[in-house]
């Protein structure tokens, strides 16, 4: 529970690192809520933390929306980057493992190819990147498209804001370790609260991170069904017993769902306060 802690507080730094870029320098603290907001709005609703910390962010700096909300994309795809990665890693040393998964969950394995084989995926990619092109190009003095040229410039810039980062890149770096390797240290530091998971190795507990990651990508409220699934498969893979698996994948999403639950309430407690203090300021 203290590294799902140490997680968040790395992807808040890291996120620092860019908003610096974009001249927009909030303090530790709110940092801090924006991220610990974010995990927990996700619980009640998949998805809605990120636009709520863009929201939180903005209206707590006084800064472009667009630009927070760009910089909270860059964000995203360093993630989904990282995922990429460590998957294709461990589908190349365990394919037996993970073609097994796909097989046994079609509907994974159907989404899958029916997004990459889909001719409208590639369709929607062109035409979003030609209306962009044409938003961009065009001039004229019509107020709306003015406006929307001012939005996606910002928001180009927040998400150019790891490229553009005149320093601090190897900190970027640093801090994305630091937070993929607290979400892995977190599966793994439960094993060794189960003498019978005494045996399990250090890529046995990768390819479980990797199918746990997997069962995330489900929108539902923090993962809760497809996570469980996910590892629960990977155990019964090894030779662990249904009870053992449940029991394993209870307590580590378990623990997770605690911490993001107190901070959810910590975050909520934070804010209040701070309005409390600023309205008092004001009177």
């Amino acid at each position: 529970m203290l590294i799902g802690v140490i997680s968040h507080i790395s992807r808040a730094l890291r996120w620092q690192l860019q908003l610096r870029t974009l001249n927009i320098t909030p303090s530790f603290g709110t940092l801090c809520n924006a991220i610990f907001g974010t995990y927990a709005f996700n619980l009640v609703l998949p998805r809605f933390g990120e636009l709520w910390r863009c929201t939180y962010m903005a209206g707590h700096e006084n800064a472009s929306f667009s630009r927070v909300f760009g910089s909270m994309l860059s964000d995203r795809i360093v993630d989904g980057i990282t995922a990429i990665t460590i998957v294709c890693f461990v589908f190349l040393s365990q394919v037996g493992i993970v073609s097994s998964f796909l097989e046994q969950n079609p509907t994974t394995q159907q989404n899958i190819h029916n997004l990459l084989s889909s001719p409208w995926l590639y369709i929607t990619i062109v035409g979003i990147i030609a209306i962009f092109i044409y938003l961009f190009m065009r001039k004229g003095n019509n107020p709306i498209l003015n406006r929307i040229q001012s939005t996606l410039r910002n928001m180009a810039e927040g998400f150019n804001s790891v490229l553009s980062m005149k320093s601090g890149k190897i900190l970027f770096l640093f801090y994305t370790i630091m937070i993929w390797g607290c979400y892995f240290l977190q599966l793994y530091i439960c094993i060794f609260a189960f003498d019978w998971m005494s045996h399990t190795t250090i890529m046995q507990a990768l390819v479980l991170f990797v199918l746990g990651s997997l069962g995330m990508t489900v929108p539902v409220q923090g993962g809760i069904g497809p996570w469980h699934a996910a590892v629960i498969f990977g155990m019964l893979f090894y030779g662990f017993t249904q009870e053992q698996a449940g029991a394993f994948a209870l307590v580590a999403h378990g623990s997770q769902m605690i911490v993001t639950i107190l901070l959810g309430i910590y975050t909520t407690i934070a804010i209040l306060c701070e309005r409390r203090q600023t309205n008092n300021l004001k009177n």
